[in-house]
């Protein structure tokens, strides 16, 4: 057989027909299909033996491939006509019975519906964890119940099921049940190795992973994990994902304390990321950066920051978003020495928590509340604060830097003390409280 030089217009061409969200699955699954044909084929050749020198024929594979986009578009069409109506039966019900539903009828069986309830637990994460949990539970018991067939092969509805259980995972990392976002990266992980290889894929449990890592101070890890993730994305050219992944990295850096370096990459991240492609993201890593300038004693350029970005922030961010902006309103108006603006700030930002039913944001927010009173020697709203607050830390066995600081304060309370020196060790104690428990950070 002749071999023809390729051409690069028609290479090109056939790569923008092929790369785009609809389509470009089914080549992952063809591939995948041809890989594993090739497996039970037999051995590889000898390097160096006749065979050897022989290309593999990937013609077979894609040999009938428009009639099989054709078929996909249509089968794809259908599943979203019925979308509709499965939300409107799922709508009313109770979860356990919502569950039971979905494992029960075959019409629940449903890719298209199964990639919506992924992005529903995603777009649920910065304001309804208990919302994004059962999404992202749904998502599995859906992608778990999709058989291979003409239109989704074994390979792609791993990779689909590795993307549902990457989401669970994401949700329980931020209701702090660690282990339990590990069980469920693990399972993510073993479905990505019966998959089509596809490395996007695997990239994005790897930053997910990070995250856990980060959380569990396991700061080496985690770098690592996103160094591999960003190399993916810049051999695929996506700046955009390349940006998310250093925006991580800034994350990571921040959670260690190392601020500069913190600040350095989401710097980096933000000028990489398309702000129209993913809102949330951009929103939470200028809050992360704002965050950080006001910790590295740089408050001013974080309230520069702060009144560039307000208005943006109050059109698009979610009540959780909301709540953590004016709590840093409240941090860079202390940092400042604006005690009047700082404390309505701060006393803004608790009640958006308890608002959200989040009793241990606003606990934390008060920490600062207490800080601030100490300062300007107002002892009674001290007490009062830590009488509050002391109850719930303990309950939720919080780090002991948590309760150190607060047992600091209740006695700088009783002392009526303003010492400079005592208040140091109290921003001590609260920098070092870094529990997954009290993430302020909303990455």
């Amino acid at each position: 057989m002749t071999s023809r030089r390729i051409d690069p217009e028609q290479s090109a061409k056939l790569f923008q027909v092929l790369s785009g969200g609809e389509s470009r699955w089914i080549v992952r699954d063809l591939l995948a299909s041809r890989r594993a044909r090739a497996g039970a084929a037999g051995p590889r050749p000898e390097k160096g033996s006749r065979r050897a020198c022989v290309a593999p024929d990937y013609s077979p594979a894609f040999r009938g491939l428009s009639a099989r986009l054709r078929d996909h578009v249509l089968e794809m069409a259908y599943q979203r006509q019925q979308l509709p109506v499965l939300r409107e039966r799922l709508r009313e019900l109770p979860p356990d019975d919502r569950r039971i539903l979905l494992r029960a009828d075959p019409a629940f069986h449903n890719w298209a519906l199964g990639e919506e309830l992924i992005e529903e637990s995603r777009k649920s994460l910065g304001s309804d964890l208990d919302r994004a949990r059962e999404m992202a539970d749904c998502a599995t018991i859906v992608t778990g119940a999709l058989e291979a067939g003409s239109d989704f092969g074994g390979a792609l509805i791993n990779d689909l099921k590795a993307r549902a259980w990457g989401a669970r995972g994401e949700v329980l990392r931020r209701l702090s049940d660690l282990r339990g976002a590990g069980e469920a990266f693990a399972a993510a992980e073993g479905f990505l190795e019966e998959g089509t290889g596809d490395p996007l894929e695997g990239a994005g449990i790897l930053e997910l992973k990070a995250a856990l890592y980060r959380d569990q101070s396991r700061t080496r890890d985690a770098h690592c994990m996103l160094d591999d993730a960003a190399a993916v994305y810049r051999r695929y050219r996506d700046f955009h994902l390349l940006g998310r992944a250093y925006i991580r990295k800034g994350a990571v850096h921040g959670q260690a304390g190392e601020l500069a370096a913190a600040i350095d990459w989401l710097r980096q991240g933000l000028s990489l990321i398309e702000p129209e492609r993913d809102r949330p993201l951009s929103l939470a890593a200028r809050h992360c950066l704002m965050l950080y300038l006001t910790e590295s004693g740089r408050a001013r350029e974080a309230r520069f920051l702060l009144k560039a970005s307000r208005a943006e922030m109050l059109r698009h961010g979610t009540p959780w978003l909301l709540a953590r902006l004016r709590w840093l309103e409240g941090k860079i108006y202390d940092a400042l020495c604006f005690p009047v603006e700082a404390e309505r700030a701060l006393l803004d930002a608790r009640q958006g928590f308890l608002d959200l039913k989040t009793e241990l944001n606003a606990a934390a927010v008060s920490l600062d509340l207490a800080v601030l009173y100490v300062a300007h020697g107002r002892a009674a709203e001290v007490r009062r604060l830590t009488a509050e607050i002391l109850p719930i830390f303990r309950s939720r066995e919080l780090h002991r830097e948590a309760i150190a600081a607060l047992l600091a304060l209740r006695q700088a309370s009783r002392l009526e003390t303003r010492s400079a020196q005592l208040l140091a060790e109290i921003r001590a104690h609260l920098d070092r409280t870094r529990d997954p428990n009290l993430r302020f950070e909303p990455l």
